[in-house]
C-alpha cells in the first residue's frame, strides 16, 4: 500500500500563524525630518510659479472682459443708432464705464442691475490694474468717432503677461495682443 503523506497531517484548521510586531519598525525622526525638508524646497519652488500663473489667468480673463465690454458698447451703438463708448479711469478707481454720450450717463447693466461700471484690481480680477486712460466712442454703424487706432493696455505687474486691447480706427475690429 501507497503511503500517503497527506494522511499523516490533520484535516484540523491550523491556527495561522502570527506576527510578532517589531518595536522598531516605523519612520525615524531623520526621515520625517527629510521628508519636512522636501516638501518645504518643494513649496518654495513651486509657489510663485502657480502665483505668476493665477496672475496671467487673471489678465487673459479681464482682457477678454474688456474686450466683450468694449464690443458691447459697439453693438449698442448700432442696434440704438446712437453713439456709445468705453471709458477707462486708471487712477485712482482703475475702473471702465459703458455710457451713453448722448445722454451723458453711464449705461444701466440689465445684468447686475446697477450701472455698467467694471472693477479692475478687485475680486476675480484682483491684481489687474489699468495702465493708461482711453475712451473709445461707437457711431451708429459700429464705427469708432474717439478712440479708433488706439488701445489699452492691462498688466498684473510682476512676470504676470500684458495685454494690449486695440479697436481697429475705420472697422472698429476688437482685438486682444
Amino acid at each position: 500500500m501507497k503511503h500517503n503523506k497527506d494522511h499523516n497531517q490533520s484535516t484540523f484548521p491550523t491556527k495561522p500563524k502570527t506576527r510578532i510586531p517589531n518595536p522598531y519598525s516605523g519612520f525615524t525622526l531623520i526621515e520625517l525630518i527629510m521628508v519636512v525638508v522636501v516638501l518645504i524646497v518643494l513649496a518654495t519652488v513651486i509657489g510663485p510659479k502657480i502665483s505668476d500663473t493665477l496672475k496671467g489667468t487673471r489678465v487673459n480673463t479681464a482682457a477678454r472682459k474688456i474686450a466683450t465690454d468694449i464690443r458691447y458698447a459697439q453693438s449698442l451703438a448700432i442696434s440704438t443708432q446712437a453713439l456709445h463708448g468705453v471709458i477707462f479711469n486708471p487712477n485712482p478707481a482703475n475702473t471702465y464705464s459703458i455710457y451713453s454720450p448722448s445722454s451723458a450717463n453711464i449705461i444701466w447693466n440689465q445684468f447686475s442691475g446697477g450701472l455698467y461700471t467694471v472693477q479692475l484690481n478687485a475680486g476675480e480680477y484682483d491684481g489687474v490694474t489699468i495702465d493708461g486712460s482711453y475712451e473709445v466712442t461707437f457711431d451708429a454703424l459700429g464705427s469708432p468717432t474717439l478712440g479708433g487706432g488706439s488701445s489699452v493696455t492691462i498688466s498684473a505687474g510682476g512676470s504676470a503677461p500684458v495685454r494690449t486691447i486695440t479697436v481697429a480706427a475705420s472697422t472698429g475690429k476688437v482685438s486682444i495682443n
